[in-house]
């Protein structure tokens, strides 16, 4: 799988619907990152960190396109369920970013 070029993803945002990018160090590439609404099960809801060209470079993320409004956890899928590895705020019609913790990676 090669990188997503700039403009080739599509988000569903607006309203109460907002996406997330997650930040990771290049390690990850590959891996399959997992999200999850605070305080609920994780469900499997998931999507892989990629490489992808920015105007400045590289950099590689997981970009969850559309989430409800709400307060997140990440964290590297099937991971212990207690590790959450970075949490990010979604907002209606934004999209909000989080970094992975280093130390939890």
């Amino acid at each position: 799988m090669g990188t997503s070029e700039m403009g080739s993803v599509v988000l569903d945002i607006g309203g109460d619907r907002g996406a997330a990018i997650v930040h990771t160090p290049p390690s990850l590439d590959g891996v399959e990152i997992e999200i999850r609404r605070r305080g609920t099960a994780w469900d499997g809801t998931h999507v892989a960190v990629r490489p992808r060209r920015v105007p400045d470079g590289l950099m590689y993320a997981a970009l969850f396109p559309a989430l409800p409004q709400g307060d997140y956890e990440v964290r590297v899928r099937g991971g212990v369920p207690h590790e959450t590895a970075a949490t990010v705020s979604i907002q209606g019609g934004r999209v909000s970013q989080a970094h992975f913790n280093p130390t939890t990676v």
